[in-house]
Parts: structure tokens; sequence; C-alpha cells
């Protein structure tokens, strides 16, 4: 390997200003991580906290302890399981008809769908919808009205149109459907684009709130989002300390439930990343 002679100054500013940029980023998610282990008296009196400091996980286990939390994590799970999953089942099975312009009234179709990324109902109509279809107060009002994403759809169609049509025509010859076709060809090679759009619906039911402040007013059926929101809103913790038995533990408990709402999907990135690099590439490399 020939090593370059000198120094690439812009490159250099590159990794430096890009270094820079990260840990600004990282510095927010650090601190409250810090804090969420540090002895809750420290992070009351509103100590600067780089480390933590009186190493504890007394903020967890009161977080972990407590049944509404517990309830609430539950139902975050569910909606980001469930959901995910018939999101990514309604967008597979549409985009591949719509990406057949063979298909009489496929673009009418898919324009309809992209109209409603302009116009939408609006937020009463949507109230009501979901009222009549007797989803109010229950999960089911978190997973079906968001269930399809056009944009995500937009994305599917674009891919879908982009693979080679003789994959098909060499599958329809030796026998197969449509439905084999579509299950055991073109799901397989597009496990980039899937891996990508499971992200983004996935990230997207873990962090629902406004519907789920506006459809579910039953606490049994409260999500992660709407209790942190709660306990980040409170202004004071002495219903906490209370039920904890440590005094001013409210503040660590808040980092901790923080530090809970942020780790799942920083956990599943990684395990996506090498469909997102493999996604990168198509396209790029002709044979």
């Amino acid at each position: 390997m020939k090593l370059r002679k000198g120094f690439n100054w812009f490159e250099g500013l590159n990794w430096l200003l890009l270094g820079l940029l990260a840990l600004l980023m990282a510095f927010p998610f650090w601190s409250v991580l810090a804090m969420s282990f540090s002895k809750p008296e420290a992070v009351y009196e509103g100590l600067f906290l780089l480390w933590p400091k009186g190493l504890t996980t007394v903020a967890y286990s009161a977080v972990f302890s407590n049944a509404l939390f517990l309830r609430a994590l539950q139902n975050s799970i569910i909606v980001t399981v469930a959901g995910t999953a018939l999101s990514m089942l309604l967008t597979i099975s549409l985009a591949y008809p719509l990406s057949k312009k063979a298909i009489i009234g496929s673009s009418t179709m898919l324009f309809l769908a992209f109209f409603t990324m302009l116009f939408s109902g609006g937020i009463i109509p949507t109230y009501m919808l979901v009222k009549e279809l007797g989803m109010l107060n229950t999960l089911w009002s978190l997973i079906v009205p968001s269930a399809l994403s056009v944009f995500n759809l937009m994305i599917m169609v674009s891919f879908f149109r982009s693979l080679p049509a003789e994959l098909e025509e060499s599958a329809k010859i030796d026998g197969s459907n449509d439905i084999g076709i579509l299950a055991r060809i073109i799901i397989p090679i597009s496990l980039p684009v899937i891996a990508t759009l499971t992200l983004f619906y996935a990230v997207s039911k873990w962090n629902i709130f406004f519907q789920a402040v506006m459809f579910n007013g039953n606490p049994e059926q409260m999500t992660l989002q709407v209790l942190l929101r709660q306990m980040l809103l409170q202004t004071t913790s002495e219903a906490v300390d209370a039920a904890s038995n440590i005094p001013n533990i409210g503040a660590s408990i808040k980092m901790a439930m923080i530090i809970i709402a942020t780790v799942p999907i920083l956990i599943i990135y990684p395990f996506l990343q090498k469909y997102f690099a493999k996604g990168a590439m198509i396209g790029s490399i002709k044979g």
C-alpha cells in the first residue's frame, strides 16, 4: 500500500469539523446518561456532571419497580412491534402492484396516495373516524390510523421499479405466480430498502406521542413517551420521592427514563447497518 505524501488539509478539516459536530450531538445524551447513574442528591442540586458522581443504579431500580412504567413500556413495545409489522405488510403488498405500470389504474392509485400527502382530513375528522371504529382508548388507535406512510410507499415503489424485469419474466416462465415471485425473489433482493423502512416505521411507532394523547385517555393504555412527558412536566418530585422512599430521586428517575426511551432504537440500528451499507451501493455497480 502506497502512502500518500503530504497532508490533505481539506480532509483533515473535514474530520475535525465532523468530529466536533458528533461530540456536540453526543454530549447531551452522555450528560443525561451520567446523571442517570449519579447520586440523586447531585442531580437534584443541578450539578454539572460529565461523569457519574457516586455511581449508582438506584434510579433504574426505582423505574423498573414502578408498575405504571412497566405497563407503559409494555404498551410501547406492543405498538412498535405490531405496528411496524402491519405497516411493512401493507407497504410491500401495496407497493408491488403499484410499481407495475402495465396494471390498469396503478398510476391513478399512486396519484391518489400521493394526494393524501398534500391534503388530509384534519384532526377532528380523524378523531371522529377512530371513535366510530371503536378504537378509542385502545392500542389499535396507535397502530391502524398510521399503519401506512405514503412517503415510505413511494420509496418502496421506486425501488421495485428499479429492479430488472427479467427476474420476474424468468420466474413466470418457470411457472411461478405473482405471490411466489414477490415472496421468493423480490423480497429477498429488497432487504436493504425493507430494513431502512422498517427502522423508519419502528422509530415512528416507538416515539408516537400526539396520537397517544389524543386517542388514549385510559392510564392503562399509556405509552412510554406520554408517561415520560408527564414526569418531565412535574414541577416537584415529592410524589416520586414518597413512592421510592429515597429523597430527591425524582430528577434522577427522569434522566433514567429518557435513557430507557432512547436506547432501544439505538440498539436496533447496528443490526440493520449492513443493509444500509448495501442499499447505498445498489445501482452504483453494474455487471
